[in-house]
């Protein structure tokens, strides 16, 4: 008897103990749960009233100065542009008056002091013609070209500019079969330089390809190829690794 109660009492104080965890679990579990939903109902409230005093309504002057400031941007960027297309053309100007100097220096026999005195009286058709006429006559001879070539330490780059611009002059087609007489003197004369030994060539920057590289140049232009364009479509894709499966 005395054992059962033994027991009995062992059970009680367990139960007690266990009411007395479950209760301050719950009440803790609840406080908890009631201040969280206490702090979040003040958060989103004051979220509310931050987002309010944060995001002022765009008014209409405000969109009205921004349209300001972008039509003068615009201004801006227009006029830049405009100069760089002034300052381009310049450039390619003073380019095409130097070939064209060259051109008349290294080809002609005085041309240039012929040109200056009769400025003033070029006009028509028909002096234009005669002014042609008297140049070709003024042509110097392939011996004479080729000596100035060597003088002048003429490269292959400003023989290559005194090449294209004689075909942007000519007004027809370039090839080997029908060529201008400008472009038959001048690789003519290139070819002559290039036969000479390296040793005896004062003229370092001649690479002594300058003929050959333009006979294949002017034979292209006959099929309306630009060898340039062949070229740099090469090197791209020498880089890139594409190839022609065509």
């Amino acid at each position: 008897m005395h054992h059962f109660l033994a027991r009995a009492n062992v059970f009680l104080v367990l139960l007690g103990l266990a009411d007395c965890c479950f209760g301050f679990n719950y009440l803790s579990i609840t406080c908890r749960l009631s201040i969280s939903a206490t702090s979040k109902s003040s958060l989103f409230g004051n979220g509310k009233l931050a987002r309010s005093e944060k995001d002022p309504a765009t008014t209409t002057d405000d969109a009205v100065a921004l349209l300001s400031q972008a039509q003068a941007l615009r201004a801006q960027a227009s006029a830049l542009q405009q100069q760089l297309d002034r300052e381009k053309e310049e450039r390619i100007r003073k380019e095409r008056e130097k070939v064209d100097s060259l051109i008349d220096a290294l080809l002609f026999h005085g041309v240039n002091k012929d040109a200056s005195a009769r400025g003033g009286t070029m006009g028509g058709g028909d002096d234009v013609a005669l002014q042609a006429k008297s140049k070709q006559q003024l042509l110097r001879t392939e011996e004479q070209v080729a000596t100035l070539l060597v003088s002048k330490r003429m490269s292959y780059e400003m023989v290559n500019q005194m090449f294209d611009r004689i075909c942007e002059l000519s007004n027809r087609p370039q090839s080997i079969d029908s060529c201008s007489p400008l472009l038959s003197l001048l690789l003519d004369a290139a070819c002559t330089v290039d036969c000479l030994e390296r040793k005896d060539n004062p003229n370092k920057r001649w690479n002594h390809r300058v003929e050959r590289d333009l006979r294949r140049k002017l034979f292209a232009l006959g099929y309306g190829i630009r060898i340039e364009d062949v070229e740099e479509k090469n090197r791209v894709r020498t880089i890139t690794g594409e190839k022609d499966y065509l």
